[in-house]
């Protein structure tokens, strides 16, 4: 078809021809649920990501990521949770912890999440803190972009017998590339 008569015509056919190319495209791309409930397809487009993470290294900067802080006082679980307002790669995981005095109590962590993605191949048991301290060896981890609006979840327990006054303080923190958009 010549391309006079693509663009030629009344608005109708015009406005109709778009419209109909807008339907077909968005077909295409819908979400669809599987069997289980879930969404098959990504939250995010692949044009939603790459703008936020970007190309150059110019928007790219090392940075830190406060987790917040707990104090334990039995062995009830409790979630760390940010929401990091622009995309950002967590690279690193410190764990600072402080016992009240003649306490023998270790912290586990239970569950590192990117959104609904775990970031360790198994989520049966947990990691002793230990493996996040700040002077820790090879402690650097790969972990999923967590693209703005996504929660980063850290889950942990105290582990051992609570005395009457007994507490543990944990503070978490995460380094990382902060991708600004």
């Amino acid at each position: 078809m010549p391309r006079e008569e693509i663009i030629s015509g009344d608005d109708e056919n015009i406005v109709g021809a778009l419209t109909s190319a807008l339907m077909q495209r968005a077909r295409g791309t819908a979400f669809r649920a599987t069997p289980g409930g879930t969404v098959s397809a990504p939250r995010f487009s692949t044009a939603q990501l790459a703008n936020q993470v970007g190309g150059t290294q110019e928007n790219k900067l090392r940075a830190p990521l406060g987790l917040g802080s707990n104090v334990f006082s039995d062995n009830s679980p409790f979630s760390f949770i940010v929401e990091p307002q622009e995309a950002f790669r967590g690279e690193r995981l410190i764990v600072d912890v402080a016992l009240s005095a003649g306490a023998e109590l270790l912290l586990s962590i239970d569950e590192i999440l990117v959104g609904s993605l775990p970031q360790t191949p198994s989520t049966e048991f947990g990691l002793p803190a230990v493996m996040f301290r700040a002077d820790a060896t090879d402690a650097a981890m790969d972990w999923q972009i967590c693209p703005a609006g996504t929660k980063i979840i850290i889950k942990a327990h105290a582990v051992g017998t609570f005395g009457e006054a007994d507490t543990l303080t944990a503070q978490l923190g995460l380094y990382g590339v902060w991708i600004r958009g």
